[in-house]
């Protein structure tokens, strides 16, 4: 056995099912390992980025690691784009890197470049591999790394000539928990301080659904009638119908999350870390608040505020000693009820607003489609780094495992990371919904799409336009418009001739039996929606800070 055939085998008994990549000269003797290999299947993308972000999808979804592969030097740094969106979004990928040779490196060797360095800022962990009978040995802990407490990326170097050389190999089985001992001193005193709260708040995160922790969650929530936030582009923390469910902060929010942010006596933040959107620019906390942070990363707490409670460990384990702590306990004070007056103004900011026309198709229109194939089918949204993402977060109606979004803002992350989503979900509708701008960024993977038979529904808004940037332009630059504006094709008539299921859609009446179409085709599809080119962020929204 070489070191390459040592690569795939470690993978197999890892439980890896599936590796994307493309093809280059110093991979091909892991790809060569890859041919008789029955129990992973190797998917040959058409841009390195795109290989990434489905190991991205496929990871989320899954829960499992997401492998890539790319050759040297520039197929390396192609992948850079998805990896850094899923270190900054803790997701576990594993970026495997073929290199030049040990004999011929530091001589200006074809595509030569110092790939740990390289990755080292958007990894856990970037290695480098010179002994061949180490291989399963260090990609195991570079795997390991990468699953455990926080997960993110891990990158592994391969040169050449490790590959290729013949070894003997001790391959074995890894216990990993990804849990942590809970600080039951702490929990006590976050129980306390939840009892006697007046106006508490949960804001909650991706944490919450890394640790599968949902359930927990909503058990707290309901005990101490405690409403709940969701941090920026995460609805899917907690069911979008429950009663005490007030939204997804961020731009194009309802206001009403920052009212209650702002009146909490006592904050619960779980599994979150106090990003730029999810603060409003770091100031939705007051200097009064009373902070209880639940994270289980250690260089989370106390980043950005200072918990009068910091809590080590993973958020549904942690959630349930909270529990445990408040058992028996139902005084619950008449003004824990407070947050109910928020109700009307809540359900008012998240109505959907009148649709006043047919042409060109407005976002309410699409969001009301969105949430109908929510209701008819099994479905999962995955949302693109899109200026549809307000309107998506704001009035969609999501729960735990039907939703995922770029929060990392990588453009073009949707329709690969749906890819990946449907190969861990082969019975769901998966939607990714995505921009014109977006979508052209891995527009010629629908190849790969259609050639691997992977049916996701692209539904892309086309305004002709880069709508952020748009968006910024007009409040922060007085409206001095300048490098937003391109031309399309016909992305319908694009998806036909690759042989995918393509439709034009220029009325809303015409939305639903679009999607239904689609769906039924079972093939991958574009609904290609022409939208107005100056229709912006939802009412009252906010445009993204462009300081």
């Amino acid at each position: 056995m070489n070191g390459a055939q040592a690569v795939i085998e470690t993978l197999k008994r890892e439980g890896v099912k599936y590796v994307f990549g493309l093809p280059g000269t110093t991979i091909m003797h892991l790809i060569d390992a890859l041919y008789d290999e029955k129990e992973i299947r190797y998917i040959t993308v058409r841009h390195e980025q795109v290989a990434a972000f489905m190991a991205d999808g496929y990871a989320r979804a899954t829960g499992e690691i997401g492998v890539c592969m790319a050759s040297r030097g520039p197929g390396a740094a192609n992948l850079t784009i998805g990896i850094h969106n899923a270190y900054a979004e803790s997701v576990p990928v594993l970026a495997l890197l073929g290199q030049v040779s040990d004999q011929i490196y530091y001589q200006d060797a074809f595509e030569e470049m110092d790939l740990v360095k390289f990755f080292e800022p958007i990894t856990k962990w970037a290695l480098e591999i010179h002994q061949t009978e180490r291989i399963p040995e260090l990609l195991q802990r570079g795997i390991t790394t990468a699953l455990s407490g926080r997960p993110r990326p891990v990158a592994v170097s391969l040169p050449l000539d490790a590959q290729i050389k013949e070894g003997e190999f001790s391959f074995r089985t890894v216990f990993r928990s990804k849990h942590r001992v809970v600080d039951l001193q702490g929990v006590k005193q976050a129980a306390e301080l939840l009892k006697n709260a007046k106006n508490p708040v949960i804001i909650a995160g991706g944490g919450v659904v890394l640790s599968g922790g949902t359930r927990d969650l909503v058990q707290l929530a309901e005990q101490l009638a405690i409403p709940v936030i969701t941090t920026w582009r995460k609805p899917n923390v907690f069911p979008n119908d429950h009663h005490l469910y007030f939204g997804n902060v961020g731009p194009g929010c309802p206001s009403v999350c920052w009212k209650l942010i702002d009146e909490a006596d006592v904050v619960l933040a779980v599994g979150m870390h106090f990003s730029e959107f999810s603060t409003n620019r770091w100031t939705a906390l007051n200097e009064q608040t009373r902070l209880i942070h639940i994270d289980i990363d250690e260089a989370e707490l106390g980043k950005i505020y200072i918990p009068e409670v910091a809590l080590l460990g993973d958020a549904r384990e942690t959630v349930q000693e909270i529990i445990k702590e408040l058992a028996g306990y139902d005084e619950i004070a008449e003004h824990r009820e407070s947050f109910q007056k928020n109700l009307p103004q809540y359900k008012e900011e998240t109505k959907l607003p009148e649709q006043v026309r047919d042409r060109p198709v407005l976002s309410t229109a699409v969001m009301g489609s969105i949430n109908r194939m929510l209701e008819n089918y099994d479905a999962i949204v995955v949302e693109d780094a899109a200026t549809f993402g307000p309107w998506l977060t704001r009035y969609g109606r999501f729960k735990p495992g039907n939703f995922y979004a770029a929060a990392g803002g990588s453009m073009g992350w949707g329709f690969p990371a749906s890819m990946g989503i449907k190969l861990a979900n082969p019975d769901k509708v998966v939607t990714n919904v995505t921009g014109d701008g977006a979508f052209w960024m891995v527009a010629q993977d629908l190849e790969t799409a259609v050639r691997e038979n992977i049916p996701v529904i692209n539904i892309v808004l086309n305004n002709f336009c880069y709508g952020n940037t748009r968006d910024r332009q007009k409040t922060a630059h007085q409206g001095r418009y300048i490098g937003i504006r391109y031309n399309n094709i016909d992305f319908a008539q694009f998806a036909r001739l690759l042989g995918a299921y393509g439709e034009r859609v220029e009325s809303a009446d015409d939305l639903d039996g679009a999607i239904e179409r689609a769906i039924a085709s079972g093939k991958p599809a574009i609904i290609d929606i022409i939208q107005d080119q100056w229709e912006g962020l939802p009412p009252g929204a906010i445009p993204a800070i462009s300081k």
